[in-house]
């Protein structure tokens, strides 16, 4: 709910007490469900299948029960990267991409998200890569290559719980990718949105070889 009253632009729903009521309705009319997160405890409310329907018919849902968790860690950091205005002007989440493709490639790139702006004058497109657990060195590799060779995607940002899963993926992208991987790749750890909070104030980054976390990045003040 505090994602919701952070991305609304009415005074209304910047009251806790309104939101919980509109909650507390839409899901009595089964217009939303509560996913309970057991690793940080908190509440995540997604839409169903009814609402979905009601809102575009044409729409596919992605939305499985094992990815629950993931899933609601990429609208976490969709929430929080929105607040970097004006640098960030919009964020896309995996299932908007996806239907929006007219068609796809095998090799196609389809991040967890990803944000669009504007920083020193350029615009950029950014994909958005949320990583909770290790994966195996041939996906991390393969996906990475496929980022660097993209003349669509400016920048990729690997956010990651830890300071010790984001170093194993530094070594392996810098062994099998060379160095310059992190001219185009960026790397940060965010662990308070992992822990459920709202905030990418605490966390570190590894940007073009220096140490450097995306407030930095943006020269947003913590």
């Amino acid at each position: 709910m505090k994602g919701l009253m952070d991305c609304s632009d009415l005074v209304r729903f910047k009251k806790y007490d309104t939101v919980k009521k509109l909650m507390q309705r839409m899901k009595a009319q089964n217009f939303v469900q509560v996913y309970r997160c057991t690793f940080n405890k908190k509440n995540y409310y997604f839409l169903t299948q009814t609402a979905l329907r009601f809102l575009n018919p044409d729409h596919s849902p992605s939305l499985f029960e094992e990815t629950y968790y993931h899933d609601a860690m990429v609208s976490s950091f969709g929430v929080e990267l929105l607040k970097l205005r004006p640098f960030v002007e919009k964020v896309e989440l995996e299932h908007l991409i996806k239907n929006t493709k007219a068609k796809t490639h095998f090799e196609e790139i389809i991040p967890d998200a990803r944000i669009c702006g504007n920083f020193n004058g350029k615009s950029f497109v950014i994909a958005i890569e949320v990583e909770i657990h290790q994966k195996e060195k041939q996906r991390i590799c393969a996906k990475a290559k496929n980022y660097l060779k993209s003349s669509f995607y400016d920048y990729v940002f690997y956010f990651f719980p830890d300071e010790r899963l984001l170093k194993n993926y530094a070594n392996i992208l810098q062994t099998e990718c060379g160095s310059d991987f992190n001219q185009k790749i960026f790397l940060f750890t965010a662990p308070l949105v992992f822990e459920g909070k709202n905030s990418l104030s605490q966390g570190m980054g590894l940007v073009s070889g220096q140490s450097k976390n995306i407030l930095e990045l943006f020269g947003v003040a913590k």
